[in-house]
Parts: C-alpha cells; structure tokens; sequence
C-alpha cells in the first residue's frame, strides 16, 4: 500500500484558475475541500487565509467565507488568535457520519429500486461500467469520484437529489479514512463488487435486497477503523501542541 503523503499548497493551488463565472468563495471551498478528503492537506497541517488568498490572487474576503465554511464542516480547527490547522480525523464525526450516511443512503437505495426508469437504469450501469475501468486501470482519483458520483446518481434516481448534498458532507469524514485504504487492490475490488451488488439490485427493482446490500456496503469501513488510527496515529489524534507552540512565536 502506498503511504498517504501530503503536497505543498503550492502544488496544490499555484495551477488553479478560478472561473469569473462562478463564487469565488465556492471555488476555493472546493479546491481546499477536495485537498483536504484526498489527504493532500493533511490531519494538523496548518493553513493560512493570507497565505491561500495569495496564491489563488483573490482577497481575503472569498478564503474566510471558504474557511468557515469548512470550520462548520469540521474540517479545519481553529485555535483563536494563533492559527488554523487542517482537522483531524475524530473518531466521533465518523461514527456521527456513518449513523446519517447509512440512515440516508439504505432508505434512498430501497426508494430507487421502487421507482428507476429504464434510463436511470441504463446511466448506473454505465457508470458502474467506468467505475470498474478505473479500477483495472489504478487510477485512483478517478476511482474515488466515480464511487462519489454513483452515489450521487442513485439519489438521484430516487427523485431525491437534494439529499445529495448532505450525504456528500457526511461522507467528507469518512472519505479521508477511506483515501487511506483506496490504494488496496482488496479493497477497491470490494467496493466496486458492493456498488454492483446494490446497482443490479436497484436495477431490477428488488428493494428490500438494494436496502441491505447498501447497508453492508456503508458499513464496510468501520471494522477497520481502529486499525487505521494505530497506523496513522498523527492523522487522527488532536495536536493541542502545536497551538503552544504556535503562542510562542
């Protein structure tokens, strides 16, 4: 397995173009967001408004909105006055995600088994299609996407896209756990063996088998999390340290 190993803010932002089309605010939520799942930004990193701004050539205005943003979501701590830090994985907000996940996602799954149209059905299967190719081809941003937008879809063929946007915060928690298992063939494969399993489930509209079979599958990560913090203790402990050490400067 491949070590998680985290990239400079530059690396990360110095290439990025904003849209004038769009918020700026959103856009660096975004960018920041999807660093900080992906585990380019790592657990207790410290990161600065100034330092953002600067890179992406926007004001401060648009990365504190960004940043609050992600406060609310628990991925960046504050320590007032001194500094901000990238949040650790707390054992608490994954288990709160998994209980909102599952209770979301497994009625959502029954809901679409009941109700899918022949072109619902003809997008999951293509998508599940791409989902496998990317595995085969280890290409693992595109694996973690994919396995993203499947979910999304099924929502969405459940007549209920909007609750994709909550069941995308609470997956933000354990995304990050599960970015330190994707590079596992194992476990890859299982995924896409379990999206199968509810997709053809969902497909040929037996719900109460796409129910359960959703429910295994969200509930895979969590035998595993206990050995993932003794791996990666500093991922996943709080660092009251560094804000001391931070008062000091």
């Amino acid at each position: 397995m491949t070590e998680p190993v985290g990239q400079s803010l530059g690396a990360i932002l110095d290439d990025a173009n904003l849209s004038r089309d769009r918020r700026a605010s959103l856009q660096v939520y975004e960018l920041l967001r999807r660093a900080i799942i992906s585990l380019e930004l790592e657990p207790n990193r410290p990161i600065s408004e100034q330092d953002v701004a600067n890179r992406l050539s926007v004001s401060r205005t648009p990365v504190r909105e960004a940043f609050i943003r992600l406060q609310e979501e628990g991925l960046l701590t504050s320590y007032p006055q001194l500094a901000t830090v990238i949040a650790p994985i707390r054992m608490e907000g994954l288990l709160e995600a998994q209980f909102l996940r599952e209770a979301i996602e497994c009625a959502t799954a029954e809901r679409a088994a009941r109700i899918i149209d022949e072109d619902g059905i003809i997008r999951l299967r293509s998508l599940l299609a791409r989902h496998a190719a990317s595995l085969k081809a280890e290409k693992w941003p595109e694996f973690h996407l994919l396995d993203e937008e499947t979910h999304r879809l099924i929502c969405e063929v459940a007549g209920l896209r909007g609750l994709g946007r909550p069941v995308e915060q609470a997956r933000g928690h354990l995304d990050r756990v599960r970015y330190l298992t994707l590079p596992e063939l194992d476990t890859s494969r299982r995924v896409v063996d379990q999206h199968t399993t509810v997709v053809e489930a969902i497909c040929e509209h037996r719900p109460e088998d796409a129910r359960e079979a959703m429910r295994v599958h969200v509930r895979d990560l969590l035998p595993r999390l206990e050995g993932l913090r003794e791996r990666y203790p500093d991922f996943f402990e709080e660092k009251p340290q560094f804000a001391r050490r931070t008062s000091v400067r």
